[in-house]
C-alpha cells in the first residue's frame, strides 16, 4: 500500500515538498467556483496562489457561467430613513442579510448628491445599474462584491427613465441616441429584466383600444427595441416580470389567484405568450396588503414580497415563502431587514466593471 502522507511530489514551481498533494491550477479552478462567493472571498485568505487564481479573468468567466445556472440571489436597498448608506445582499436560506457598504465604493463627491436618492435600475452579469431616482443622472455601474465601480460620463441634457432613450457603452466618453421603441411610452419605466440577451419592462400601450399589456424588450446585440404583446386582458389586476424556470415571465395578480404566463419564440420568429399555471393563493388582496413575486426558490416554493399599508402612510414589507400545493406561508424572520426597501435579482460574480469597460472581464 502506498503511503500517500509520504508521498513526495512537484508543485507547479517544480520544487519538491514531502507530505503535500499536488492539484492542477485548472483542478483547483473548478473546485473554487463552485462555491458560493463568501467561501471564495475567504479563501484568497488562504495563500498567494488561490488569490491570484480567483482574480484571473479565466477563473472570473467560470464562476460566472456557473452562476447563470443558479437561482438568483435577491440584493435590497432600503428607501426607510435607516440604513441608506448601504446595499444589502438577501441569503433566504439561512435567513440573514450581509451589509455591503457604499462607503468603499466610488461614488459621485457633488454636495448635491444623497445616498437617499440612488434607485437600483438593473442587474446583469454580476452588475448592478444604479441612478439617482428617476433623473438618470448620474448613473453607476458597480460590483457589490468586489465593491468595484465606475461612474458613466454625465448626458449631455438631463434624462427621465422612458422619456427618451440613450446608450453608452462602458469605457465610452459620450452616449448615442438610440431609436424610438415602437410604441409610446407614457409612463417611468421599472426595474429592467435582463433575459436571452436583452433587457425587458413590462409597459402598457397606449393605442385606441387602451391599456393593453405588453413587454418592452431592448436586444443589446443590436441595440433595437420590440415588444411581446401579451393579447392577455389583466383587466385591474397587477403583475409581476421576472425570469421562472429559465423563461420570462408575467405574473398575474387576480385577487386570490395567482396566474404565471411565460414568453417563448425568438425575435425574429415571434414571441408569444402562453399559460403556465394558476394558484389559488388562498388570500384575497387588496391595497392594504399585496405582494410581488421575487423568485421561484424549488418547483412548489415561490418567494414572495409582502407588503402591508395600514392606510395611514405607515406599515412593512417582509418576505414569506408560499407553498401553492400545500396551502402553507412560512414567514421569513430576517434580521437587519428594512423596513420597507426595494430590491432586483442578482447573480453575485466577480466581474468586474472596470475590466469591462477595456473588453474583457
Amino acid at each position: 500500500m502506498v503511503n500517500l502522507r509520504q508521498r513526495r511530489v512537484s508543485n507547479h514551481n517544480g520544487k519538491v515538498q514531502k507530505g503535500s498533494f499536488y492539484l492542477p491550477p485548472e483542478i483547483i479552478c473548478e473546485i473554487l467556483s463552485r462555491l458560493p462567493v463568501e467561501s471564495i472571498l475567504r479563501c484568497r485568505s488562504v495563500c498567494k496562489e488561490w488569490c491570484r487564481l480567483t482574480r484571473d479573468p479565466q477563473f472570473i468567466n467560470l464562476q460566472l457561467n456557473r452562476v447563470n445556472n443558479q437561482l438568483p440571489r435577491v440584493i435590497l436597498k432600503s428607501h426607510y430613513k435607516v440604513d441608506l448608506q448601504s446595499l444589502l445582499l438577501l441569503d433566504t436560506e439561512g435567513c440573514n442579510i450581509r451589509k455591503i457598504p457604499f462607503k468603499k465604493m466610488q461614488l459621485p463627491s457633488s454636495p448635491k448628491f444623497r445616498m437617499s436618492d440612488l434607485r437600483l435600475m438593473s442587474s446583469c452579469d454580476g452588475l448592478l445599474c444604479i441612478a439617482v431616482d428617476y433623473r438618470i443622472h448620474p448613473v453607476i455601474i458597480l460590483n457589490p462584491i468586489t465593491r468595484d465601480s465606475v461612474i458613466l460620463p454625465s448626458q449631455k441634457r438631463r434624462m427621465y427613465v422612458g422619456s427618451s432613450f440613450e446608450m453608452i457603452t462602458v469605457g465610452e466618453n459620450s452616449w448615442r441616441t438610440l431609436s424610438a421603441p415602437p410604441v409610446p411610452i407614457e409612463e417611468n419605466l421599472g426595474a429592467a429584466v435582463y433575459w436571452n440577451g436583452a433587457f425587458h419592462w413590462k409597459i402598457e400601450e397606449k393605442n385606441n383600444k387602451g391599456g393593453d399589456k405588453c413587454i418592452l424588450g431592448f436586444n443589446i446585440s443590436d441595440e433595437t427595441f420590440y415588444t411581446i404583446s401579451c393579447h392577455v386582458k389583466f383587466g385591474t389586476s397587477e403583475y409581476d416580470l421576472l425570469v421562472l424556470g429559465g423563461y420570462l415571465s408575467l405574473v398575474e395578480h387576480d385577487v386570490h389567484l395567482m396566474r404565471i404566463w411565460k414568453v417563448s419564440g425568438t425575435k425574429d420568429e415571434g414571441f408569444y405568450l402562453s399559460h403556465r399555471c394558476t394558484y389559488n393563493t388562498y388570500v384575497r388582496w387588496n391595497k392594504f396588503l399585496c405582494y410581488s413575486v421575487i423568485s421561484q426558490t424549488v418547483p412548489d416554493r415561490f418567494l414572495l414580497k409582502l407588503s402591508q399599508d395600514d392606510g395611514k402612510g405607515d406599515g412593512n414589507d417582509s418576505f414569506v415563502q408560499f407553498y401553492p400545493e400545500k396551502a402553507f406561508y412560512s414567514y421569513l424572520d430576517i434580521p437587519g431587514l428594512p423596513i420597507h426597501f426595494r430590491s432586483v435579482h442578482f447573480k453575485p460574480t466577480f466581474v468586474s466593471p472596470r475590466a469591462a469597460s477595456l473588453g474583457f472581464s
